[in-house]
């Protein structure tokens, strides 16, 4: 199976000024959304240089959740651990300077309490041929717990590849 990323999904919403950056004011200019999250990004990377991960991850049951799917997949990232719930992905809204400074940013956090479960329920399957693990490390408890007491021998395999 190759390396297991297991970590949120953000949307992060961008917004850049057209001309000087009023802080305070209304300013002009143009907004994108992107597809981002640290493990979200690190799962695309990695299929990027042609290995296959296999993501372990929440969406929102939205046309962005399947998005974010959608595009994982067209990268090559194994996505059948990616679940679809309410509040299954963060967003960073992040208002940039004219320098391309973050002059605002507001984050909200995704409820990753979901992969609890699933990873109760097919950790087994999922670690099981796995070669190494990369866990976002401020998930709840409870997911990274999980994670923490994989069967010794899934274990074993992941941590002696783990650069100390």
């Amino acid at each position: 199976m190759g390396i297991v990323v297991i970590g949120a999904v953000f949307v992060d919403i961008k917004g850049y000024p057209l001309s000087t950056y009023i802080p305070g004011g209304r300013n002009a200019g143009r907004v994108e959304q992107v597809h981002g999250g640290v493990c979200r990004n690190v799962a695309e990377d990695i299929a990027n240089v042609e290995l296959r991960p296999t993501f372990v991850s929440l969406v929102d049951e939205t046309g962005s959740g399947q998005d974010v799917i959608d595009k994982l997949a067209r990268h090559k990232v194994n996505t059948r651990y990616i679940r679809r719930v309410p509040d299954g992905m963060g967003t960073w809204l992040a208002v940039f300077d004219n320098d391309g400074d973050v002059c605002a940013a507001i984050s909200k956090r995704p409820d990753t309490t979901p992969l609890t479960r699933l990873l109760q329920e097919q950790g087994d399957e999922i670690f099981a041929d796995c070669d190494g693990i990369a866990i976002e490390l401020d998930l709840e408890k409870e997911p990274s717990s999980r994670c923490c007491s994989l069967p010794k021998n899934t274990a074993k395999r992941s941590m002696r590849r783990c650069p100390t």
